[in-house]
């Protein structure tokens, strides 16, 4: 048994029993009657442990949970909430993809006649599929001159392809407004 070195009262089936452990007593005291304890060397020689190291120990503990809490529900409302901010920011953002009708062109050709066919859909931000609508004619115009200025040869390679989509994106993007075409997608594509 471990000895103490203050009285301890201690709850057992609902009775009190009160325990005298210092070591000068030597006895157990369970209401009036002594019981005789056997002492060993050991356990009479133990030194004292500070009062208070315990308590220290449930405080930080307490204080880093509340600071991890603290940290998981503002990383959770700042960064990983979802649905945050603005609705009219989220509506803006959205990507919308807006099929357009194929373009059929003449090719730029000194000697022989070649075509081209070329479906293609655009993802448009802050501009539904009534506003591409609206631009439709100019869009159509733009990329109709575009087209058929090109060359078998600028269309012909995988680089060519590349280039002709980074133009279609420039051109799209000056008709419905800086920034609001996002990428441009070949459905279609037919040189003939």
């Amino acid at each position: 048994m471990k000895r103490l070195s203050r009285k301890v009262d201690v709850s057992l089936c609902s009775e009190i029993l009160e325990i005298d452990l210092r070591p000068e007593t030597g006895f157990w005291r369970e209401g009036s009657m002594a019981v005789p304890e056997e002492r060993t060397a050991p356990e009479a020689a133990t030194p004292e442990k500070p009062k208070g190291k315990g308590k220290k120990w449930i405080v930080l503990v307490a204080a880093a949970v509340l600071v991890a809490a603290a940290g998981g529900v503002l990383a959770w409302k700042f960064l990983l909430a979802p649905g945050t901010g603005d609705p009219q920011e989220a509506k803006a953002e959205t990507a919308v993809t807006v099929p357009l009708e194929p373009f059929i062109v003449n090719l730029f050709q000194d000697e022989g006649v070649r075509y081209l066919k070329l479906s293609l859909e655009i993802d448009v931000v802050g501009c539904d599929k009534p506003c591409v609508d609206e631009h439709m004619p100019k869009i159509r115009d733009h990329l109709i001159i575009l087209l058929s200025s090109k060359q078998y040869d600028e269309v012909a390679s995988i680089e060519g392809k590349m280039r002709l989509r980074e133009e279609i994106l420039y051109r799209l993007n000056r008709v419905l407004g800086e920034g609001k075409t996002k990428g441009v997608y070949f459905t279609d594509f037919v040189v003939q």
